[in-house]
């Protein structure tokens, strides 16, 4: 009889709770934690937040940026700590994420609005940046920009 009223309140609870509750596959789930880390790391990379930007970085991350230049994490935040590199916005779209393992790749597009130096660049971009998943996030490992014309 217990057992029968557990079950019961068990499935009340769950009919209470909708369909979102049982619709969430771990998937869907990943993919929104992969998009949600991305995003953070845009975030970070416009406000200059060089704190949060260096937790969303994996130790080993290749970052290539649209003109070829390949910078680790050390040479990356450098080079926006010094100001040579500037984001004034990143506007990312068509982002498709694919999880394999513990492996997140995004792709996309994106438009930019970078200050290099002393002078103001906007263009396109269309990305590919590949993450590892760690016990507490999705952390970027490798990044390629190819510049659009």
């Amino acid at each position: 009889m217990r057992r029968a009223l557990r079950l019961l309140f068990l499935s009340f609870g769950l009919a209470l709770a909708g369909p979102g509750l049982l619709a969430q596959d771990p998937a869907s789930l990943d993919r929104k934690a992969l998009l949600a880390s991305n995003s953070a790391r845009f975030t970070a990379m416009v406000r200059g937040d060089l704190t949060a930007l260096d937790t969303l970085l994996g130790p080993e991350v290749t970052y290539i940026h649209c003109d070829g230049a390949l910078e680790s994490k050390a040479q990356f935040l450098a080079t926006l700590r010094t100001g040579r590199l500037h984001y004034e916005a990143i506007e990312p779209g068509e982002l498709k994420t694919r999880i394999h393992s513990d492996v997140g790749i995004v792709t996309g597009r994106s438009r930019m609005r970078v200050i290099a130096g002393l002078e103001l660049l906007q263009f396109s971009i269309r990305l590919t940046a590949i993450y590892r998943h760690t016990a507490k996030s999705w952390l970027l490992v490798a990044w390629q920009a190819t510049r659009l014309p």
